[in-house]
């Protein structure tokens, strides 16, 4: 079997010493892949995501939505265009709705 691949790794002085002193006889390269290969290796836990409230799936995906479109809005903003009073009234209209809802959720969660 041929070796394309190169692992490059660094260590100290010290370390350097004991692991060709550990290798003995064999090649650093040998007794790396060996020691790396031969060995098991225990995954660190993944972290658990803490629940903070509990919401319809379509409700999130709701959310997710209107969140993409301020962001459009908020980009055309900043490239310099305008928006109407009628679309700014509906923007503070839709704020004042989410508020409401997000309340009403987090009240029924508790």
């Amino acid at each position: 079997m041929s070796r394309k691949r190169y692992i490059q790794i660094r260590v100290t002085d010290d370390e350097l010493k004991e692991i060709k002193e550990r290798a003995g006889n064999v090649s650093t390269s040998t007794f790396l892949r060996q020691l790396a290969l031969s060995q098991p290796i225990a995954q660190p836990p993944t972290p658990s995501k803490e629940v903070i409230h509990k919401c319809d799936p379509e409700l999130i995906r709701q959310v997710n939505h209107i969140g993409n479109n301020v962001n459009q809005i908020a980009r055309h903003l900043n490239e310099g265009n305008k928006l109407s009073n009628s679309i700014l009234i509906e923007l503070l209209n839709l704020q004042t709705s989410l508020d409401e809802t997000v309340q009403r959720v987090m009240k029924d969660d508790s």
